[in-house]
């Protein structure tokens, strides 16, 4: 049986983030910080700094002017959001290895879903929250990659009824006796995450009604699934957006208008195919 004592034990052996990444996360948390503290960590990780100038310049992130060097590569994207490209890409980079799962697909559709919940809290004008909710997205499935590496044997019998058609929640309990959203919960709360990233792990199947985060990285996830399936329920998987009364309550509420659900469905092909750009830049060395 997969207790959380042992789900810490294990956890506690993973590979861990780069030291730059938690001195990221340390300026982020402190309002005197400037983007030359930024500058100072990240040329202390040739190989990150690398990859984020390489993503700064990609046709995803990328501006009329080609950034040559990384201080304007940080001064292009800002504080927040190079503070989280490199928290997500330190993760992707450090676990993008699997005997059984398909970390290709996963990191692409984790990517998509962050990328889609940007654009919504753009939509929204709630701006302040989009950096979040990129990184939020990017984690949300990560107690799978840590139940890959940690529990490898319990978890393939898992990954084979998912295959199959059974619901991946349940398929987890009946194996495992616990599901990846308590695993990815335990994870982000020893990676010292926001409070923020850990409940959107821990609730993005089940999201409280009112709690802005989960219940955006929900729907985006549906809304990926809906175009890079994780099996073959996700296949069949339709969703019908203006029939959700909490959806559409939720983004009233905040925007002060009837939300254009269009907007949500005709971004995700987009935000699709930046999502797989993302990954291939993410898994250069």
């Amino acid at each position: 049986m997969i207790t959380l004592d042992l789900i810490r034990q294990r956890v506690n052996g993973l590979p861990s983030l780069p030291a730059s990444v938690f001195a990221l996360g340390e300026i982020a948390m402190d309002e005197r910080s400037t983007l030359d503290d930024v500058y100072r960590i990240l040329v202390k990780d040739p190989a990150l700094a690398s990859c984020i100038l390489r993503l700064a310049n990609s046709s995803l992130l990328a501006a009329d002017n080609f950034a040559s060097d990384l201080r304007t590569a940080i001064q292009r994207l800002g504080m927040d959001a190079i503070v989280n490209l490199s928290r997500g890409v330190a993760v992707i980079r450090n676990y993008k290895a699997s005997e059984s799962l398909d970390v290709v697909h996963l990191w692409q559709h984790s990517t998509a879903v962050g990328l889609i919940a940007k654009a919504v809290c753009g939509y929204l004008k709630s701006f302040a929250v989009a950096e979040t909710a990129f990184l939020a997205g990017l984690l949300h499935d990560i107690g799978k990659i840590v139940l890959d590496r940690c529990f490898h044997e319990e978890y393939a019998p898992v990954l084979n009824a998912i295959k199959t058609g059974e619901e991946e929640l349940e398929a987890e309990r009946k194996y495992l006796n616990t599901t990846h959203v308590e695993v990815g919960a335990q994870v982000a709360v020893q990676w010292k995450f926001h409070d923020s990233i850990t409940e959107v792990i821990r609730d993005h199947h089940d999201p409280k009604p009112g709690a802005f985060l989960p219940n955006i990285i929900h729907y985006c996830d549906l809304l990926v699934r809906t175009r890079l399936p994780n099996g073959l329920l996700d296949e069949k998987l339709v969703l019908n957006l203006s029939a959700d009364n909490n959806l559409k309550g939720m983004i009233s509420s905040i925007s002060g208008s009837i939300p254009d659900l269009e907007y949500l469905t005709f971004r995700i092909d987009d935000e699709v195919e930046n999502a797989i750009a993302f990954v291939q830049q993410a898994f250069q060395d």
